[in-house]
This record gives structure tokens, sequence and C-alpha cells, in this order.
């Protein structure tokens, strides 16, 4: 069984993630990316490997460090400090070892522990742990959200460990609980805290539910006493539960998370998010899980009818509250206090719901083929295993979609729901091979990479480079090791004398604060990707505005004319100038 958890991964991944890389230095440039490429490389470069003061190393920026979740960049620097691999394959092989192995062998751990005695639900959880499209492969699409791809991975593994544990008498092994317990607590620091908040988000109706039974059946209560009535025990632990939300919404810690207001995905309707949640269509344009659907349904039918309805509750209530992060007329302070921990993000928020559903659509799919070994005649229990698991995976997993017409896309209609032809697990290979093709230009084009690493051979090794990071430099220091000076897009944070820098660079002959701030920087070379080309021709992240050159016009007025700069390597629009101001000043 656990074999067939791994090969249902790995399938997966071949086809969703793998096969879609244009090779295996393939990357992704999206904005989250600039940190996560640079803190991994920053790590390598510096051996100071803390979770508890990160940051890039870029010269522009104040010196403030931190704590930032950074197991999975911790993970990158050890791996290519082991092996000597290029950044860029490593972070693309532990992205497929995450997906395609270890998620699914939680998942199994998980499986095996609500269902110790269900082979046959235990069976088809190794199809339904793969099944949901969005999960993980959203995290991959989204920011990246390689931190989250790390703690949710393991998320199924921690909640089965406590539920392992109480199974097996935690007065006993009330050690070995409190022992992994808090491994899972120092994991997920240094993973993702919002794990953890998954994790008790399931726990606590499972914990109810046995505090339930316990008195239920104790000889220590009397059976006057209104504890005995297990409604009575649901409201109390539901409002000790509300009173510890309640108070880690207000840790000062978590308040940065909590109260972050995240509005760029309010477009549906309460209609339309209830539907999208139903249909499992939970990604923009993705097309519907019908199966999963009907999955989902027959098991929460058989929970009722077993009275385990507590493993459901936590599905839906993150159903719910994708629903709340998706639809317009949410109020704020609702979605900040059910959603607030996983930063009000609707993708984070349906991995959640998706991983919730895996036991639930396992039931549903044992449930039919019970069913179904009923009804039809001379079909054995294992033919009726194979029949529906066999329908489910073609019906599910076939690799096929089709792309819209241009006119109907949600970039052009703004509608959540596109008409497709497809598969949602065939929308997804779609996405990453679009996202990952090197042919398509990106912000960060393969072209521009390979003029990067001409650039690496011939300034000497560690020569610090201004540059624009907007035309895609940003990447350059994460994933090829260039020194740039500027590491991010945002300017927030940065020092004095990068400013004098950005707005002054091109007067640098004949203003000396610039040449002071230069010669303090110690910077030697200039690099432009994007030289004097129009927002409207080029390639830029979405957060590049078209007046993303207003306070860099000491870069932006840069041309192969401009006095105290000598051209070293040219390309096309892209430029290495070698800064001669200092050497000019001196001979005069």
């Amino acid at each position: 069984m656990l074999a067939l958890y791994l090969l249902a991964g790995i399938a997966v991944c071949l086809y969703v993630y793998v096969l879609s890389l244009d090779g295996p230095e393939s990357y992704y440039c999206r904005y989250d990316n600039q940190t996560h490429y640079n803190l991994a490389r920053h790590f390598l470069d510096t051996s100071d490997w803390s979770a508890l003061h990160t940051g890039s190393g870029a010269v522009a920026d104040e010196a403030q460090t931190g704590y930032y979740p950074a197991a999975w960049h911790l993970l990158v620097a050890l791996v290519a400090s082991a092996t000597g691999i290029d950044m860029p394959i490593v972070m693309n092989a532990l992205n497929a070892m995450l997906s395609g192995v270890t998620y699914p062998l939680s998942s199994f751990v998980l499986m095996h522990a609500l269902f110790p005695a269900r082979r046959d639900a235990l069976f088809f959880g190794a199809f339904t742990s793969v099944g949901f499209a969005c999960l993980p492969w959203v995290l991959l699409l989204k920011g990246q959200l390689l931190a989250n791809l790390l703690s949710f991975s393991l998320t199924p593994a921690a909640i089965a460990l406590v539920i392992a544990y109480v199974h097996a008498g935690a007065r006993r092994h009330w050690k070995g609980l409190a022992l992994c317990s808090a491994l899972s607590v120092g994991f997920f620091g240094v993973a993702h805290p919002n794990g953890l908040f998954t994790v008790l988000v399931f726990l606590a109706p499972f914990v109810i539910h046995r505090i339930a039974d316990a008195i239920t059946q104790s000889t220590w209560i009397g059976s006057r006493n209104p504890l005995r009535k297990p409604w009575v025990v649901w409201i109390l632990g539901l409002a000790f539960a509300y009173l510890v939300w309640q108070a880690m919404l207000y840790a000062p810690p978590l308040q940065q998370v909590v109260l972050f207001n995240n509005t760029g995905n309010l477009n549906l309707s309460w209609a339309e998010s209830a539907y999208a949640a139903a249909i499992i269509s939970l990604y923009p344009e993705q097309p519907p899980q019908w199966a999963l659907t009907l999955a989902c349904a027959a098991g929460f039918v058989a929970l009722v009818r077993q009275r385990r309805f507590w493993l459901g509750l936590p599905a839906l209530y993150m159903l719910v509250v994708y629903g709340l992060c998706r639809c317009s007329d949410a109020p704020y302070t609702l979605r900040t206090f059910l959603a607030g921990f996983w930063y009000s993000d609707p993708y984070r928020v349906l991995c959640c719901a998706e991983l919730f559903l895996i036991p639930i659509a396992a039931l549903g799919l044992a449930t039919i083929a019970a069913y179904a070994h009923r009804k039809i005649d001379r079909l054995s229990w294992k033919g009726s295993l194979a029949l529906v698991a066999g329908v489910f995976a073609l019906v599910n997993f076939f690799p096929f979609y089709q792309e819209p017409p241009e006119d109907q896309s949600s970039e052009v209609s703004g509608s959540h729901f596109v008409p497709t032809v497809g598969t949602a697990v065939g929308y997804m290979h779609y996405l990453m091979e679009s996202g990952y093709d090197e042919g398509e230009e990106q912000v960060y084009s393969a072209e521009e990479q390979r003029f990067v690493r001409k650039v690496l051979e011939m300034i000497p090794g560690g020569a610090l480079v201004i540059n624009q990071p907007h035309d895609g430099s940003a990447f350059a220091y994460g994933l090829d090791g260039l020194n740039t000076y500027f590491r991010h897009i945002d300017t927030e944070g940065t020092t004095e004398q990068s400013r004098t820098i950005r707005d002054h660079l091109s007067d640098i002959a004949t203003d000396s604060t610039v040449r002071e701030a230069v010669r303090n920087s110690g910077a030697q070379y200039v690099l432009l990707l994007d030289q004097g080309l129009p927002y409207d021709e080029g390639r830029w992240l979405i957060q590049t505005g078209e007046d993303y050159e207003m306070g860099w016009e000491g870069l932006a007025n840069l041309t192969d004319d401009t006095p105290g700069f000598e051209t070293i390597l040219a390309d096309g629009d892209m430029r290495l100038y070698k800064i001669t101001a200092e050497e000019s000043a001196e001979d005069q």
C-alpha cells in the first residue's frame, strides 16, 4: 500500500511538474521568488544558516535581519553545499521530492491513522491524495509559496502522529506525544507557522470528539451529569477552541500576518464562491473535478451514517473560509478572524481544504465501491475496487487540457469560470509548462541569463554590480550568483546611499556625492538588461507598473555615451558597464 502511494505521487509529479520543466535548470520568475532564490543563495554564500536573522545580503538594503520561515531555503543551501550542484537544479529537485514523494507518503500516514481497519479507504487514499488539482501545485504557481510547500507536505504526518498516540493511549504514551508535539511545533516554526494552525484546525474536532466519547463511557461521571451529553461537550470544546484562537489572533508576533489585508483575489459573489467550492474549481479557469465532488458527497454521507462527522468539519471549515477569501462582499474583520493565520490568502486556504478532503473522498470512493459490489452481479470485492479506481483515475487524471479562446480567458472576461475542455490535472500541467517555458519570454529570460553568465566570466569573482532589478536582474543573484546591488524590486528599507545611486548614477562624472556613494558601496560595474526598452514592449513582473522608472532615473538615463562609464559587453538591449568615473576624477 505504501508503494502504491509512492507510485501515484511520482506519476502525477512527473506529469504535472517534472515533464513541464524546460530543463533541469528551469526557473519561474514570480515576485516571491526574489526572496526565495536570494535567501537560499545568501545562506550558501555566508554559511550563516539561521532562520532568526535572515536577509538577502544586498548592499543596498539597511542592515536589518529578522525571523523568516526558511527551512526550504536551508534545505536548498544544504544540498547545494554538499553536492556542488547548481542552485536551480537543487530547487527543482527539492520541489519534486516534496510534491511527489514526501507529501504522498505523509498522506499515507494520515490515512493509516484515520482508517487503520479500512484497507479499502486506505487503497483509495492513494488516488485522492494526489487527485486534487490544486494541492500542492498551486504552491508552485502562486508566489511561489515554497515555504508552505514544505510545511503542507508534512502537515498530514504531524496530524497522524497525534492521532496515533491518542489511539494508542495518550496517558501511557504521554512522553512520546509531548516530544512529537514539541518537534512538530519546532518544525512548523522553521518551515511555515500556518502549517501549525492547519494542524490545529484538524485536531480540534478530533480531540473534542475523543473527549465526548470518553466522558460518555466513563464510570466516574454520573448519568445525570450534563457532560454525559455529547452536544454539551462539543459546545464547551468549541468555546475553549474559540478562546485559544482569539488569544492567538492578538499575539504580538502574529499581528503582521493576521492583519495582512489581502484584497487581490476578492472577485467572486457569495453564490459563485459556494459554487466553486462545491465543484472543486478553486483556481481561476480550473475545470471542475466532478469525480471528486461525487466522491466527497458520498464520503460525507458515509461519515454521517458512521457518526464520524467530526472528520468532515475541518474540510467544511476551510471551504467556507475559502469562500470568504474570494467573495467581494466578505467583511475584512471576518476574513481576518477566520483566515488571518493564512494571510487571508485563498490559495493557501484552498490547499488546506483539499488536504482535509483527501480522507473524505477516499471514504466516498470506498462507499461507492461497496455499493457497486452489492448491486452488480458476479463483481467481486477486489473487482469493485479495481472498477471504481479505474473509472476515477480515467476521469480525474486524464492528461488533456485545451486552452480556451483568448476572448474567453479570465484575463479578458474577468470571470473565474471559463468554458474549458480537459481535466483539472491537465490544466495544472498546462500552467506549469507555461510558467517554466524558457522559450516564452520571462522578466529574466533565458537570453538574459546567458548574458549574465558571460558577465560572470568577464568580471572578478564577487565584484559588486549595480543593477535595475525590474529588468529581471533581481533574480541574477539567486539563480546565477551575480553579486548584485539591488536584489528586489521594492525599495522600502534601502539605504540613503542606494537612493542617491538610484536617482543620480548617470551624473557620476559631474556629481561628487554620487561618486562618493558608489565608492562607499564598493560597486565596480553596472548591469542593464532592458536598456531603453519601452514598458509596453517589455516583459515585467505583475507588480511592475508603467511608472517603474520613477526613482530609478539614475539608471534609466544611462547610455553608452554617458561620461564615467565604459561599455564592456553589449548584446541587443543588454549592457555591462565598468564604472570609470573614479579613475577620471583621480586623473584630474
